[in-house]
């Protein structure tokens, strides 16, 4: 039985310290896409449609790698089984379904031979697609959370053996031990109730809300950060309680 505990002994260092860099991350691209098409727009004259184009195949371009970029990660986490089958399809059909939408704009406006019809197709680079305001921090933090998911599923598969070892340890050992596992306990069931919470949210996340319902977007992906955040911190909690148990309960038994 302790091989069992000592297996998930790291398990959330493992899994959960790359959350903080990943959101920042993001959090920081959404800021790109405005001012990134001010300053290439501007260079085009306005008639110059091969300019336009030029503009909006990069534009588009930069999309589709970010966009494979995190579908290589997907297919790493699912690869390592630190998320499910469902999930990795769900985040991989998404990102998909806008690569497929991107390319499809990109071959429309690469048809153009008139440059107000071109700024109107790289227009939908923003108001159709949202990648870097939308999408990307969206699925990324679905894709920390499936990984919290998966976390969670396997500490709560613990308790009824980490139980177990806590009425055969010894008396003296024992206050301890029921100390750390009522905390572990506690701090799952508050991750589990923040990805709930995060499992609501996410799909109010769309182009269509930050193109017509700008605050109620910003304040959706917000409680959404803030929830996969602390189910992070909760599981990192439990993750220690368990470290901790797996030490007493190695030199008590």
């Amino acid at each position: 039985m302790n091989t069992i505990i000592a297996r998930f002994v790291k398990f959330p260092k493992r899994l959960l310290f790359a959350a903080p860099v990943l959101l920042c991350f993001f959090s920081f691209a959404a800021l790109l896409p405005a001012t990134a098409f001010a300053a290439t727009t501007t260079t085009c004259a306005a008639k110059d449609v091969k300019c336009v184009i030029g503009v909006g195949d990069t534009l588009i371009t930069n999309r589709i790698t970010s966009l494979n970029n995190l579908n290589t990660k997907v297919t790493n986490d699912h690869t390592a089984m630190l998320i499910s089958d469902d999930a990795a399809s769900s985040l991989q059909s998404d990102i998909q379904t806008n690569i497929t939408g991107l390319n499809t704009l990109k071959a429309t406006l690469d048809a153009e031979t008139d440059a107000t019809a071109a700024r109107q197709d790289v227009q939908k680079i923003y108001t159709q697609f949202r990648i870097y305001a939308v999408v990307l921090p969206r699925d990324t933090r679905r894709l920390q959370m499936s990984i919290e998911i998966t976390v969670d599923s396997k500490f709560t598969a613990l308790e009824s053996p980490i139980q177990q070892l806590i009425n055969n340890a010894p008396a003296s050992k024992q206050s301890q031990l029921n100390s750390l596992f009522t905390d572990y306990k506690a701090q799952l069931a508050d991750a589990e109730q923040n990805i709930d919470q995060a499992q609501n949210t996410w799909p109010l996340l769309t182009p269509d809300s930050y193109n017509n319902a700008r605050a109620t977007y910003v304040t959706n992906l917000k409680n959404l950060t803030t929830d996969v955040k602390t189910a992070h911190t909760d599981l990192h909690k439990a993750g220690s309680d368990l470290h901790q148990m797996a030490q007493i309960l190695k030199t008590a038994i």
